[in-house]
């Protein structure tokens, strides 16, 4: 009994642990975030105030607590901060110990690394392309470095099996090769960081998991449609982003995507 609390106690550590790496490289993402779509190199120059300009202090920059402490307020012209950089921090942290969680089992493999590439790539993309309506291809780099993260992982542990490769393979042709017919198609209805994304999150996951992702995306895009129509046109965005429900889509299927097709296929046994 004190061995098994001894380990939960450890496990509880280690997860606010990865939380606050998590809020730290939030942080980080709400450079990105914020330089990208303006053209800025996001790796010179201090962070400023994007109000009055006046370059922020060491003391200001804490991930989550500076803007507790500050009470959402610039400490030099008194201007509202927005939330959303905490709220970035924040939901990075939770991603990044979910991932510990779910993904690693509450251990340190070298595939939490893979995890932690694709959840901050994720949480930039619905960011950006909620905004601006763009997926920078840096993200989808990322996000395709972290598959190979994982594949590596899998190798060291399992050996290495041709069906994996082959089921990577396919999972990166296999959607982004769909949103590329569409395009096709009917030209203009899909962008090609869309294409991008779900390439790279097909190798990521495989073909069965990316399947699982495209539906999921599906859903919580209907749902914001749907909830979308109960608003007032001219309240209404003439496009939709879709890049924020595929991000939503890849991170349920990459933590809970094994899962979610076992207990489907087991209803059919």
């Amino acid at each position: 009994m004190e061995y098994e609390t001894f380990l939960l106690v450890m496990k509880i550590y280690f997860s606010v642990c990865v939380f606050i790496v998590g809020i730290c490289i939030g942080s980080f993402l709400n450079v990105l975030i914020y330089r990208i779509p303006l053209g800025m190199d996001f790796k010179k120059g201090s962070s400023i105030c994007t109000t009055c300009k006046h370059p922020l202090k060491w003391y200001d920059l804490f991930p989550l607590f500076s803007w507790i402490f500050l009470g959402g307020k610039c400490r030099y012209c008194k201007a509202k901060i927005s939330p959303i950089y905490p709220i970035v921090e924040s939901v990075t942290g939770i991603l990044f110990v979910m991932s510990f969680v779910f993904g690693c089992g509450c251990d340190f493999k070298l595939r939490l690394l893979g995890y932690f590439m694709i959840c901050a790539a994720l949480v930039v993309t619905f960011c950006i392309d909620w905004k601006h309506m763009f997926i920078p291809d840096s993200m989808w780099i990322t996000i395709l470095l972290g598959g190979i993260v994982i594949y590596i992982d899998s190798i060291i542990e399992n050996g290495f099996d041709k069906n994996e490769l082959i089921g990577r393979i396919v999972g990166f042709f296999l959607v982004s090769g769909l949103f590329l017919l569409v395009s096709y198609i009917k030209p203009d209805s899909m962008g090609g960081g869309d294409i991008k994304l779900m390439a790279a999150a097909g190798f990521a996951l495989g073909w069965k998991n990316v399947l699982l992702a495209l539906l999921v995306s599906g859903f919580t895009g209907t749902l914001y449609l749907i909830f979308s129509n109960t608003l007032k046109k001219e309240n209404m965005k003439k496009e939709v982003p879709f890049g924020p429900h595929l991000a939503i889509g890849i991170f349920v299927a990459l933590m809970f995507g094994n899962q979610m097709i076992n207990w489907y296929t087991g209803l059919w046994n």
